[in-house]
């Protein structure tokens, strides 16, 4: 089991976590169980695709490993950390009515919406969401998403068995892979403008930042006084956001039982507001499926064509 390392039991406010792809043969979910074993936060984000149904169609990749991060999310939840969840391209079904009522039947323990606010101990406040209504492949071409997906599906193989033939010790059996994907995610962001767009929207939203997932690529980026952070993965990366009790945030890459250092915690001015009825995030009271705080006109935005949940789930 993991020990403190000054991110464990007591330095850790917030977790944010994405992408895990559960019901994927690569997802990396052991090591998230390890992970989240050294960890007792106070919340923990699930930013999207943590469930990967287009995987679960195919009826191959559930695996027991997959039921034990479900459980070590609940005995989390007992234990006093706030879970939520704002579902991804991949977990889409979600967002229709009977997918989500699927889910917060048998996991009451979790709050799902298409985006919260998160404030920050120091006062900062970010949206989270996982940002694929914010890549024009997703919104407007989504067959041109699925395969790429397969190709890249087909490169995580190789890729694995390339490792095992290396010996690679110590690191993800994907590294390699991330490389190409790497090149792939910065074409996606330039037609999309993908950054850019989600800066804009939090800005809108009166907010100092965004924290998605969705392009695996682990990052924070500091540009006019605003935030933007990916969480990255746990397929290549097997990264995860923190908020320390200062509200410094920062990224850890976790492999092999050990925890290393992405990003350097860079702690921002602290912004004067004045104080509000709520300061951690909260659902909806119109609509389970609304983003929190949403305008009518951001409210068109989110619509989505989830797929159904799979016949296998």
């Amino acid at each position: 089991m993991p020990t403190n390392q000054g991110w464990g039991v007591g330095g850790v406010r917030t977790v944010f976590i994405s992408d895990v792809h559960l019901g994927h043969k690569h997802s990396q979910g052991s090591q998230l169980i390890r992970f989240l074993e050294g960890l007792r936060p106070q919340s923990l984000y699930l930013v999207g695709d943590i469930i990967d149904g287009w995987a679960l169609g195919s009826r191959s990749g559930w695996s027991e490993t997959c039921t034990d991060v479900l459980r070590r999310l609940s005995e989390m939840a007992d234990q006093g950390t706030q879970l939520y969840y704002t579902p991804g391209n991949h977990d889409a079904f979600l967002r229709n009515k009977s997918g989500l009522r699927f889910v917060t039947e048998r996991f009451e323990f979790v709050q799902i919406a298409d985006e919260f606010i998160f404030e920050a101990a120091d006062g900062r406040r970010f949206v989270v969401t996982h940002g694929d209504l914010f890549d024009v492949f997703e919104t407007s071409a989504q067959w041109i998403s699925v395969w790429l997906g397969a190709f890249y599906n087909t490169c995580l193989s190789a890729n694995r068995w390339l490792s095992l033939l290396l010996r690679r010790k110590g690191k993800s059996p994907y590294h390699l892979c991330s490389l190409g994907k790497r090149v792939v995610k910065r074409v996606v962001r330039f037609l999309s403008r993908y950054e850019r767009s989600l800066s804009d929207y939090a800005r809108r939203k009166g907010c100092d930042g965004v924290i998605c997932g969705h392009l695996h690529t682990p990052k924070i980026a500091e540009r006019d006084g605003f935030v933007y952070c990916n969480t990255g993965d746990w397929m290549e990366h097997c990264t995860a956001l923190i908020e320390g009790n200062d509200g410094t945030l920062s990224l850890l890459q976790f492999y092999g039982n050990r925890a290393s250092s992405v990003s350097r915690p860079r702690p921002m001015p602290t912004r004067r507001r004045e104080p509000e009825v709520a300061l951690l995030p909260r659902r909806c009271e119109r609509e389970p499926l609304s983003a929190c705080e949403q305008s009518t006109e951001d409210q068109d935005a989110w619509r989505s064509n989830g797929s159904l949940v799979p016949a296998s789930a």
